[in-house]
């Protein structure tokens, strides 16, 4: 099968997202005079697994919390200037699929401005780019609204694309629920979920390339 379009998610699937994560938390101690080691608290796999709250979490973690501090490190997150880059394995891959004529899609959730923010940051505005709350919270993957407009978006039918993300919850479940050929990214934290209905699993986007030429 040769799939027309590859559709990935954002955080933690094309970028490493404790890199701005613990950015903007080193800033907030600095500025709070707080001990930096604390920042590295906040990308520890099992806190981000089991965490709803991050910020929030974060800060209780040390009774640091406030609403106001909990707001002012979101807006850190969603605005401050961070030197964010690809994985070098997700860059190459893109290049390689804009070589081949193979379109890529981004499908992201999350607070609009933060993903945004990120987009901006990765220089990745040129992709197609559904971002999934823009419905609101409620329509977020996995819900199959969210993966129907960046099909919509890309010109697609579900059987000509296939989704990559690292997320079984959100990203396996919503791609098998809309049709798409679903391909866990076994990275960062959510590959300690357990995950046994994704089509295909990788840990590498190299993995991806020798995957799509036996499928």
């Amino acid at each position: 099968m040769r799939f027309k379009a590859i559709i990935c998610d954002l955080d933690n699937t094309l970028y490493d997202e404790n890199i701005l994560l613990q950015a903007v938390c080193s800033h907030f101690c600095e500025k709070h005079a707080i001990n930096t080691a604390l920042a590295t608290n906040i990308t520890d796999s099992h806190f981000r697994l089991h965490s709803k709250d991050i910020f929030g979490d974060w800060l209780k973690g040390f009774d640091f919390y406030t609403p106001s501090r909990q707001e002012e490190l979101f807006s850190l997150y969603a605005s401050m200037p961070t030197a964010l880059s690809l994985y070098e394995d997700a860059k190459a891959f893109l290049e390689a699929m804009q070589e081949g004529g193979i379109k890529v899609g981004i499908l992201t959730n999350g607070n609009i401005q933060a993903q945004t923010h990120k987009i901006a940051l990765l220089q990745l505005e040129a992709f197609p780019i559904e971002y999934a709350r823009i419905l609101g919270k409620e329509y977020e993957k996995p819900h199959i609204s969210a993966f129907e407009r960046i099909l919509d978006k890309l010109q697609l039918t579900a059987k000509d694309c296939a989704f990559v993300g690292d997320n079984p919850l959100t990203d396996i479940a919503g791609a098998n629920n809309a049709g798409i050929y679903s391909i866990w990214l076994k990275r960062g934290y959510n590959r300690l979920l357990p995950c046994s209905y994704a089509k295909a699993e990788i840990t590498h986007f190299s993995q991806l390339h020798q995957l799509m030429e036996v499928i």
